[in-house]
This record gives C-alpha cells, sequence and structure tokens, in this order.
C-alpha cells in the first residue's frame, strides 16, 4: 500500500447506506465520492453489527487505498483494532474515554473526537485525538438527538474552534452545497479557521455522488484559498490581514463616484429586495433613481433562479411573517452561492423575540455583507443594554461608543457593518468611516432607513461590477467578488447618495415638508453626481 499522507480535513465524509438512492450500491458511491474529491472516509453504519461492520470497512478500505485517502470507524473501537493500523477512529463524547482510545489504539492511528462546547474544545487539545469534528452546525437528520437548542449555527461554532487553539477541525451537522460557504466563513475568526467539512447525505443521498462531492470541493477549496492569500493574521470583515495606513477619505469619495459614474452608464444591475411593505414603493424608486433595477420578491421557489442574475440583495425584516422569513433564508444562500452582496435590516430586532430569532436565523445561514441598523438594532445584536429599541425605532439610552460597536460588530460577524443617526458609521472591522452628512426631514418620513438600505446594496452591487475580469485578492473571509476596498466605497456610495440629496431636496424651495420633500428626494437621487459627492461629503476616517 502506498504510504498515507498526513490528514486532509478538507472534504470528509461519513457514511450511511440509508440515505443511498435507490438502486444505487454503497461501494459504487464510496469511489464515486473519492473520484470527486472526498479527502476522508468514516465508516458510520448503525445499525450493523460488528461483523457486517468489519466486512463493510474491509471493503471499503480497498476501495479508499486506491485514492490514498484514510479510513476512520465511527465509535467501535472493537472493529478498528480488528483493521489495519492505518484505519482509525472517532468517538462522541460519551462513547469512550479519549486517553483510554489512545491507549489501545497506539500512537500512529487516527483518532478523532466530537465537541460541541468550548469546555469539550479546551479539553480535546490534550486529550490525545488528532482532530475534532464540532457541531452540529446546522440541525441534521442523520441524528435524532440533536434538538434546536443543540445546533450551534456558524457564529457559536467559530468560538469552539477559537477555543482548540489551532488544533485540527471539521464542521460536521446539516452542511451541504447550500450551506457550506456560510459555516465555513461564518466559524472562521481573524487567527483560526475550520480545515474543512464533514457531510453525509449532502454526497450520500445524491444519484451522482462525483459531481456532489467535486461541488462541495469547490467551496472548500476557495475558503481556504481565501484564507491562504492573506499573508497576515486576518482582522478585516474582509481578510486584508494588511495595513490600513494608506487608506485616504479622498480616495474613497472618488471611488464611490466612479461608482455612481458607472451606474449611470451601464446597465443596471438588479437589486432583489424582501422588504416593509411599507417601505417598499420609497425603496424601488430610490433603486431605480440610482440607476438600478429593483424586484420585490419574497418567494423562496424564485430564490435560485433570481440568485443567477441579481446584482445585489437586501434583506429587511421591517414586516417580515413566516412566508418572508423562509424566502430570505433561501435568497441569501442563493446569493452566496452566487457572490452577490447581501445587505441585512434588522429593523426593531430588539423589539421582539421573534425578530431576534428571524435575524439569528438569518445570520447564521447568511454570510451577510454590511449589517445595518440604528443603535437599538445593533446594540441588540451586539448585546449591549444601553440603547433600548422602540419597536422599530431607536428608544432611550445613548451609545457610549459608537466606533467600539461597528468595529467589534465587523470582526464578530465578517461583514460591514453601517450604525445610522446623525453621524453615519461604517466599519470593515479595522478602519471606521463617519459621515456627518444629511438632514433632518429624512426622519420624518416612512421608510427611509430601508431606502438607505437599497442604496448600499446598490453600490455594493456597482463594486461587484467593476471587479469583473479582475483578480480579486484579499477575500479572507468574504463571499461575494468584489475588491474589498471597492465594498467600502459601495457602501459610502449608498450613504452619500441618500444623505447628499436630502440636504440638496431640503434646500428647495417647493419643499415645506414630509409631504413635498419625497418627489424632491427622488429627483435629487437622480441628479446625484459623482462631482456632488466630491463637493459635498462630510466624512472623516477614524
Amino acid at each position: 500500500m502506498t504510504k498515507l499522507n498526513a490528514p486532509d480535513y478538507s472534504l470528509y465524509l461519513v457514511t450511511s447506506r440509508q440515505l443511498l438512492p435507490p438502486g444505487v450500491d454503497f461501494y459504487d458511491s464510496l469511489r464515486a465520492s473519492l473520484k470527486g474529491g472526498v479527502t476522508l472516509v468514516q465508516i458510520r453504519e448503525k445499525h450493523a453489527d460488528n461483523g457486517e461492520l468489519l466486512e463493510i470497512a474491509q471493503k471499503s478500505l480497498k476501495i479508499c487505498d486506491e485514492f490514498n485517502v484514510p479510513l476512520l470507524i465511527n465509535d467501535n473501537l472493537a472493529v478498528a483494532l480488528a483493521l489495519p493500523e492505518r484505519v482509525g477512529l472517532h468517538i462522541g463524547q460519551e462513547d469512550f474515554p479519549v486517553a483510554k482510545a489512545r491507549a489501545l489504539l497506539g500512537p500512529k492511528r487516527l483518532l478523532g473526537i466530537s465537541v460541541h462546547t468550548v469546555e469539550q474544545a479546551a479539553a480535546a487539545r490534550t486529550s490525545g485525538a488528532n482532530y475534532a469534528g464540532v457541531g452540529a452546525v446546522y440541525g441534521t437528520l442523520s441524528k435524532a438527538n440533536v434538538t434546536e437548542d443543540k445546533v450551534l449555527g456558524p457564529r457559536r461554532a467559530a468560538h469552539v474552534i477559537e477555543a482548540l487553539q489551532g488544533f485540527p477541525s471539521v464542521l460536521i451537522g446539516g452542511i451541504n452545497q447550500r450551506t457550506a460557504a456560510r459555516a465555513l466563513f461564518g466559524a472562521a475568526g481573524p487567527a483560526y479557521a475550520p480545515a474543512g467539512i464533514a457531510v453525509i447525505s449532502a454526497i450520500v443521498a445524491r444519484q451522482d455522488a462525483q459531481e456532489a462531492a467535486r461541488e462541495l470541493k469547490c467551496i472548500v477549496n476557495a475558503f481556504l484559498s481565501a484564507r491562504s492569500s492573506a499573508q497576515k493574521p486576518i482582522t478585516s470583515a474582509f481578510g486584508l490581514g494588511a495595513s490600513r495606513s494608506q487608506l485616504k477619505v479622498e480616495s474613497l469619495v472618488s471611488r464611490s463616484g466612479e461608482l455612481l459614474r458607472a451606474l449611470r452608464e451601464g446597465s443596471p444591475p438588479l437589486i432583489q429586495t424582501l422588504t416593509s411593505h411599507v417601505s417598499s414603493t420609497l425603496s424601488a424608486n430610490v433603486t431605480l433613481a440610482l440607476s438600478a433595477s429593483p424586484i420585490m420578491s419574497h418567494q423562496d421557489a424564485e430564490a435560485d433562479d433570481l440568485g443567477n442574475v441579481t446584482g445585489a440583495v437586501v434583506l429587511n425584516i421591517g414586516t417580515i411573517g413566516e412566508e418572508a422569513r423562509r424566502g430570505m433564508r433561501a435568497v441569501g444562500s442563493a446569493a452566496n452561492r452566487g457572490g452577490k452582496p447581501v445587505v441585512l435590516d434588522p429593523v426593531g430586532v430588539g423589539a421582539s423575540a421573534f425578530r431576534r430569532q428571524a435575524v439569528n436565523e438569518i445570520m447564521d445561514h447568511t454570510q451577510i455583507t454590511l449589517l445595518k441598523g440604528n443603535a437599538a438594532e445593533l446594540g441588540a445584536i451586539a448585546g449591549l443594554t444601553e440603547v433600548q429599541s422602540r419597536g422599530v425605532d431607536s428608544g432611550s439610552g445613548t451609545l457610549r461608543d459608537a466606533r467600539g460597536l461597528v468595529l467589534s460588530l465587523a470582526r464578530r460577524e465578517r461583514c460591514l457593518v453601517l450604525l445610522t443617526g446623525k453621524t453615519d458609521y461604517l466599519s470593515d472591522g479595522e478602519v471606521v468611516i463617519t459621515c456627518s452628512n444629511g438632514h433632518a426631514l429624512l426622519g420624518a418620513i416612512t421608510g427611509s432607513g430601508c431606502a438607505l438600505g437599497v442604496a448600499v446594496a446598490t453600490g455594493l452591487a456597482a463594486a461587484c461590477l467593476a471587479s469583473q475580469g479582475s483578480e480579486v485578492k484579499g477575500a479572507g473571509s468574504s463571499i461575494v467578488k468584489a475588491q474589498p476596498d471597492d465594498l467600502l466605497a459601495g457602501a459610502l456610495f449608498g450613504i452619500l447618495s441618500m444623505t447628499i440629496a436630502s440636504e440638496l431636496a431640503a434646500a428647495r424651495p417647493e419643499v415645506r415638508g414630509p409631504g413635498t420633500f419625497i418627489p424632491a428626494l427622488l429627483d435629487e437621487l437622480s441628479l446625484m453626481t459623482p462631482e456632488t459627492f466630491a463637493q459635498r461629503a462630510k466624512v472623516a476616517l477614524e
């Protein structure tokens, strides 16, 4: 037998005969998955007795040897010991003491341990295991005891991986072609990341296991490539790793103007907006005024089709119901697969448990590009209590450290963060940009915050269009196909468009209040030019 290399954890297959499609042979499916790129195989056949399990493992080992891929046995130490030393073992927290398993297996066999908490992760580092399986990241049909409260989600999985302190880990539980990218990027931090994903039904239940494995391998490879592209520890939302000392306000404002010019002169990007029915008309009109094209669809059934053509997506929970909630989850995942920006506007997230649950669900299943909210909304997501929500508006209290809030949230959620208010704060996790443009009449009309969300999404879509045909570097944790500085400029484009237009609209002689302000605002948005940005922008870099 060819000597096995050091384990490659990138695409870890866990078997389950019960999930095979009708007529598909177990060993044919295994061989096909290995052809598709599976790098590690675990035999997990809970309904087989020791004799049958040993036979399955022996036949599977021959196939794995053809591809020089390691094989492990799930939970059954006796069967593992009955096989050659190159066969390893994976155990759970309740199965068998890790130290005892290592003593019986010897030092050469691969040994894995399942971990679900930070405490278990800390113990795993010195347990004698070689790697940890972290999960369940999402709900899974393969384990009936994984209830909703035991599902980690990518963000909680990140805490577990951080506690492993570089110890190899794979994500497991509900990982498939739809969730893999969000799981990987969402569970990565500045100096830690999963080494791969472990899947069951995403390959086993597919008629074409080779193609299923190939799809997943492409996702994992893209993630690993993005991580390795940053030469320094990743600290920003987009994994630049490099110093931002050369970033200049003037260049960002200028780049925002260039994106506006490109929108005026090019084909309009499609902005899919799932938003409050109260603000839907204004949001659509703002999109049109900025030379983009709106589509206001909440249907999960068309998420994949629209995901191929949209320029950006806005998820706004202003009047969210169950249908919109399903749609947002599907649309966000489709946008991630297509490399399109996703703006999340968690309207009134602190007002009810239903809204908090909806936002957590969206953020667990979708890699957000930009998180936008007022002090109460972002404070609720960050777990602050100093600013309270009042329905969908900011309530009582004063935010003591706006700069610190956007910085910490951007780093934690791996996205741009925009805090709106009298002064707007924008951060990518490394720098904070402030904008003090705007007029009080924006706060006197319904839906101005929602409209800002679509303006920002339009700018992000323009940033992606500007990056087409060029190599995107440094996107260590971003799924979006755009240059990181262009994404910052795209977000600033949206802020400047709305705030400067509000100033110009309010100064018009025919504007006497909110009723006459809205049409004037739309007019000024449609007349906005790069030169206006340069002349009127009140932007600072902190």
